[in-house]
């Protein structure tokens, strides 16, 4: 099968689809990737064919707007944000996505393409599955929504779930029906995931049911299936530094704790360079730390700090002794696997609601970065070290390298696209 794999946004929504692609094309199947054009490269590293859409996630993320939007630790706002700058690039946007379309026969999408992608697929008759890295939003009478946990029974779990759709029908309601009227398609006047939930598309989410268990109620064609992991590989530290002084560094003391936010991109960098200071100059922790997308100014220079852009978990994850982060869940499901126990600095969107699953199954701290102090973080640093929680770590992580998400997934796509090349 000519399989492509549209998503948008940080990297979080790029790499497990690495580990998809990879895993499809093992099984002698063709894909390609179509994803914001700063990817090209981390992509094309794997041997995996890309599609550019139109549009850089970085420099959208570090633009004035973004910095200030980013400053106010807002999900609405940000919400608003993103969709102000999809708006504003929707014509070239739409029409990379299109050219796209065209090169493929079956369509892997994520939730941030849903508008563009599922008119497409529905105006050239292609079968679309969904796939996503976050708590499932289909609802359930078994849990509440995430954000909205504060009761939890049947008809009010069902309830979240609803007005979390509208939520999202009222952000992209405008921009789907101008498309769709655009492709000659009818204009929707139910909600877009009702539209979609009536196709009955393969809905994967790709997270662990060690964490997330899967509703007894739910649709057979809706599974939780298992974290998406990329293989491991030769590492790249996307910096000045080099391999070698990271494992010098390394084997000069302790265990460090990694810290790190990714593409998730923090605002109030100021905040978290003060915060390194204190930690530096009070305790004896080492820190190693991934700067990712945002913009450090005056990091200090400290015997017991490394400084890097990025660098590969699978080799260095395993001589950290913690890892704090922003909670999403491909770095989440990489410190689970390599035995770290965690602590979840939230921001917005599905982190906060990862920072409750993992202290509600004692795996680490959650902290949101609104309450976020140094004293609150060396308190985590340690209470993260206890007995308790690093035997519950310890179970987890067992439990997610037996899952074989990859695997269960894969298998998933060749049923339900190779159903219908039947048809």
């Amino acid at each position: 099968m000519n399989i492509g794999i549209f998503t948008y946004g940080t990297r979080g929504d790029v790499q497990p689809y690495i580990a998809l692609a990879l895993g499809l094309m093992q099984k002698g199947h063709q894909v390609m990737i179509a994803a914001p054009e700063n990817f090209k490269e981390l992509v094309e590293e794997y041997g995996i064919n890309f599609h550019a859409l139109y549009g850089n996630a970085e420099t959208m993320m570090n633009s004035a707007e973004g910095q200030c939007v980013l400053q106010t630790e807002n999900t609405i706002k940000l919400m608003q944000y993103f969709f102000k700058v999809l708006h504003d690039i929707r014509v070239p946007l739409r029409e990379s996505y299109k050219a796209g379309f065209y090169k493929v026969d079956c369509i892997i999408a994520n939730a941030a393409t849903l508008p563009i992608t599922s008119a497409l697929a529905e105006k050239q008759g292609k079968k679309i599955a969904l796939t996503y890295f976050m708590p499932p939003v289909v609802p359930t009478t078994e849990l509440p929504l995430g954000d909205f946990d504060f009761l939890n029974f049947p008809w009010y779990n069902k309830l979240t779930y609803k007005l979390a759709h509208l939520f999202f029908w009222k952000f992209v309601k405008q921009e789907t029906n101008e498309w769709r009227r655009e492709l000659g398609l009818p204009i929707l006047k139910e909600n877009l995931l009702t539209h979609v939930e009536k196709q009955k598309p393969l809905d994967l989410y790709c997270i662990s049911p060690a964490l997330i268990p899967q509703p007894k109620d739910w649709e057979s064609h809706h599974k939780i299936t298992g974290f998406l992991t990329v293989p491991e590989r030769v590492p790249i530290i996307a910096d000045d530094e080099s391999v070698m002084e990271l494992n010098n560094w390394l084997q000069q003391g302790a265990p460090p704790v990694y810290m790190g936010f990714g593409s998730n991109g923090v605002g109030n960098t100021e905040k978290f360079v003060a915060i390194i200071n204190q930690i530096l100059s009070s305790t004896t922790e080492r820190i190693l730390f991934c700067k990712g997308w945002s913009v450090f100014g005056d990091l200090p220079r400290h015997p017991n700090l490394f400084v890097a852009k990025y660098v590969n978990h699978a080799q260095i994850l395993p001589k950290c002794k913690a890892g704090i982060f922003h909670g999403g869940a491909g770095t989440l499901a990489a410190m689970l696997r390599y035995n770290l126990p965690v602590i979840i600095i939230s921001f917005y969107t599905d982190q906060p609601t990862w920072g409750k699953i993992i202290e509600r199954k004692q795996l680490g701290v959650h902290i949101p970065v609104k309450k976020l102090t140094t004293d609150k973080l060396i308190s985590a640093i340690g209470k993260v070290q206890s007995a308790a929680i690093r035997a519950n770590v310890e179970m987890i992580s067992q439990q997610i390298r037996n899952e074989d998400g990859l695997k269960r997934a894969v298998e998933e796509m060749e049923v339900f696209f190779g159903k219908y090349n039947q048809a």
